[in-house]
């Protein structure tokens, strides 16, 4: 084949790729539970003019008795996103969810984009980079959510250029992090990542300029230090200052970090099958330190350095791993071609060599036509909000038109789109901003049912702790998920069903709304009350369809079990439960559930 003809086909195979990643970033609904509470903030500083300096969403938050024990991070949340906050929020505002949607593509079509060039400035092989380019992109797909993260992802890939762009033309281009990271630092605070990589890049550059490694003239050396350190200045430029680092690197804001699934190691998700595996990620993390073995010395300081140091974190916290992926891509791509240049060269001739790239230039243009022929459904753009999946939209609709007085209680993730359809007429108990230690504290102990803060067993007699907690903040209205994020259904939920205090008035695939048995609430209760067994029956329902669509997850059979268990049919829930036990052998919780069941069943027929 021709050099013409192939140059053709890989460029037809690229521009295939890149219309199916596209495709494939704008096709999902606007679903991030975090959305709502940003646009929220954004039309807040938009109308007000200001940046609010305390929470004016939660009515939990500014009571004196719920005195912030940590207000740096307060401070922090409020005012490290506000940029990017007015900028969805103005999108959102004149074009609705399709604007945020183009957003969200553009963006992370264009990280893809910049790896892309980058090893095409490197002269890595098309294969070499058609393949890295893919995991990447697999990889990026768990990151459709609308969040300023996303600026996060898209300059962290820009600032690892720029510095390599230097590195090799030693130009005037690198001031152009000075802007960048004035920019990012009013966007989100993952600028932070932005300063690690360049004060990484000014120490190993340092060192083999020590070393005499590199080569510089005295005045590329002046123009890189005062380069990268006026980015460092200019990244301080903020509401917040440098705070993101010392609260980023402090243990005491820790606990915050606990229970929340992007904080979790991908590999103890994986363990519990709570979460299928990111077989890109996989690839991407075992790629590392098998090129570290091959390469050794001949690996760049600055990429040992950096790449290490994602690796770590990519390990211990699921959020990181975009960021490991989208450096380990390019420069293990770089890598992987040096190998395989020089394998090729020992292997085989230059004729074979040809024959060879040929060949894969024609698999890699049909590959691709496959792949966006397969997935590509024209009735999947539908540009609106995830309503049966992460939005409450029509239980919200039901209390607004009903207009349901009293305070609010809800789960974390409902907070956010509460705010921006309710507020200021109704306020939220708490969001995923998690500003409050007190109040997040207080949301674990109503959800899980706890009877006292250590939720040891009470004497009889003693009011549980959380219904002490529902009576003090004088909840009249509770709404919660069916399931959670894991497919467990919130004790809570189950727990009110059994209260004579609390009556179920809404339910559909996604929630469930509690109201207080009281006069306050008659007309509402004698008009829409639910059985137990509507709410069973949902939850079973839903559970069923989520353990079909996710056959490893053992929690939504381990949630069949317990709401069979609650309406007394324990053949189902043993059966249930034995599920659970296949998809996860050995979990303790499940084998006592099992355990405890035909125990009963046998005493039963005794």
């Amino acid at each position: 084949m021709k050099i013409k003809k192939r140059d053709l086909l890989i460029s037809l195979s690229f521009l295939i790729l890149f219309a199916g990643f596209f495709y494939c970033f704008v096709s999902p609904n606007l679903w991030d539970y975090d959305f709502w509470w940003h646009i929220s903030t954004g039309k807040y500083i938009v109308e007000t003019g200001t940046i609010p300096d305390k929470d004016p969403f939660s009515y939990t938050n500014g009571l004196e008795e719920n005195k912030n024990l940590f207000p740096e991070r307060e401070k922090f949340i409020l005012k490290q996103y506000w940029l990017s906050q007015i900028v969805f929020y103005l999108i959102y505002n004149y074009t609705g969810p399709k604007g945020i949607i183009l957003l969200r593509a553009i963006l992370l079509t264009m990280v893809l984009l910049l790896v892309f060039l980058r090893l095409k400035a490197w002269n890595v092989k098309f294969y070499v980079s058609f393949i890295l380019l893919f995991l990447l992109y697999l990889h990026l797909v768990k990151y459709i959510g609308e969040r300023p993260v996303l600026f996060t992802i898209l300059f962290t890939v820009i600032t690892f250029t720029i510095l390599e762009r230097f590195r090799e033309k030693k130009g005037k281009g690198l001031f152009l992090l000075c802007p960048l990271m004035l920019l990012w630092s009013n966007l989100h605070g993952g600028f932070i990542l932005g300063n690690v990589i360049i004060m990484v890049y000014m120490l190993g550059e340092g060192i083999k300029i020590i070393l005499k490694k590199v080569k510089y003239t005295q005045q590329e050396i002046t123009l890189f230090y005062i380069a990268t350190t006026l980015a460092l200045v200019f990244s301080y430029v903020n509401p917040t200052g440098w705070d993101a680092f010392f609260i980023a690197f402090s243990p005491e804001y820790k606990r915050f970090c606990y229970g929340i699934q992007e904080y979790q190691s991908p590999f103890y998700l994986y363990k519990n099958k709570l979460s299928p595996m990111n077989y890109s990620y996989v690839i991407l993390m075992l790629l590392f330190p098998l090129i570290l073995l091959l390469r050794n010395k001949r690996l760049d300081l600055n990429h040992v350095l950096l790449l290490t140091g994602l690796f770590a974190m990519a390990v211990t916290k699921g959020r990181y791993d975009v960021y490991y992926a989208s450096i380990a891509s390019m420069v293990l791509g770089r890598e992987a071609n040096l190998l395989i240049e020089a394998l090729s060269k020992r292997r085989f001739s230059e004729r074979t060599y040809e024959k060879m790239a040929s060949a894969f230039s024609i698999v890699a243009v049909l590959s691709s036509l496959l792949y966006v022929i397969g997935m590509f459904k024209l009735e999947a753009l539908r540009f609106d909000v995830a309503k049966g999946y992460s939005v409450p939209e029509m239980a919200i609709d039901f209390i607004e038109k009903n207009r349901i007085s009293g305070n609010l209680f809800n789960e974390g993730g409902y907070g956010g789109y509460i705010t921006w359809r309710l507020y200021p007429w109704k306020k939220t108990f708490i969001d995923t901003r998690w500003l409050n230690y007190t109040v997040q504290a207080e949301l674990s102990w109503i959800a899980t049912t706890a009877e006292s803060v250590y939720n040891k067993k009470l004497r009889e007699g003693r009011m549980p702790l959380w219904q002490r907690l529902l009576d003090h903040y004088n909840i009249n209205l509770i709404l919660m998920p069916l399931l959670d994020i894991y497919g467990q259904v919130p004790p809570l939920t189950l727990k009110l069903l059994d209260e004579t205090e609390w009556v179920p008035i809404y339910s559909d695939p996604l929630s469930v709304i509690f109201v207080k048995n009281s006069e306050e609430n008659r007309v509402i209760i004698d008009r829409f009350r639910l059985s137990k067994e509507d709410i069973h029956n949902r939850i079973i329902l839903h559970s069923c369809r989520l353990a079909i669509y996710n056959r490893r997850n053992p929690q939504y059979m381990r949630t069949l079990g317990d709401t069979f268990y609650k309406m007394g049919r324990r053949k189902d829930a043993l059966i249930a439960y034995q599920y659970a036990d296949k998809r996860l052998p050995g979990e303790q919780m499940i084998k006592e559930k099992i355990e405890k069941l035909e125990s009963e069943m046998k005493a039963e027929e005794k």
